[in-house]
């Protein structure tokens, strides 16, 4: 008899969790549904679309990339850069989500690299044409920014190894 109890006490058990994993995944379903009806209405998907056919439609290549760059900030979870007067134009800029790895950059004057990072861990590679490690220019663990040491002019690949969005800048030296 006491068997029996058990299991019947098993089944109890078995059905109550089931009732209320089926409860909790209706609410979750239910919930999410409202929050994201309510974050992104319908127009934010046509207006983004027609951005993304303004920049394709721009004939320089740097304008081009900056435009899609600024498109995909808050995509990736960047907010908006500060609007610093003295701040160094950037002579290219990159914007991302986690890992990433850069065609050959071709910098002729001393240059830096600034970042900014939003998401929990930021590593950046400095590398030959070839994909060679030559160092790691820059670190970042958590949200922040930074800048690394001046590099010498020359022929680089960048990679990224990240958890969340980021912005890359290289600046020249003199600014």
């Amino acid at each position: 008899m006491r068997a029996v109890e058990l299991s019947d006490h098993g089944t109890a058990m078995r059905n109550v969790t089931t009732l209320l994993s089926t409860a909790f995944c209706l609410a979750l379903a239910g919930g999410a549904g409202g929050v994201l009806a309510q974050e992104k209405p319908a127009d934010d998907t046509t207006k983004l679309a027609e951005e993304i056919i303004d920049c394709a439609g721009l004939d320089d290549d740097a304008k081009r990339l900056a435009c899609f760059d600024e498109i995909a900030a808050p995509l990736v979870g960047l907010g908006e850069t500060s609007d610093d007067s003295d701040a160094p134009a950037a002579l290219q800029q990159f914007t991302g989500k986690d890992n990433w790895d850069s065609e050959v950059l071709e910098v002729g004057t001393p240059w830096r690299l600034v970042w900014r990072n939003q998401g929990s861990l930021l590593t950046v590679e400095l590398r030959t044409p070839q994909g060679e490690l030559i160092d790691v220019v820059g670190n970042q663990i958590g949200e922040g920014g930074g800048r690394s040491e001046v590099l010498g002019p020359g022929s680089y690949r960048l990679a990224v190894r990240g958890l969340g969005g980021w912005r890359l800048q290289v600046v020249t030296e003199g600014n």
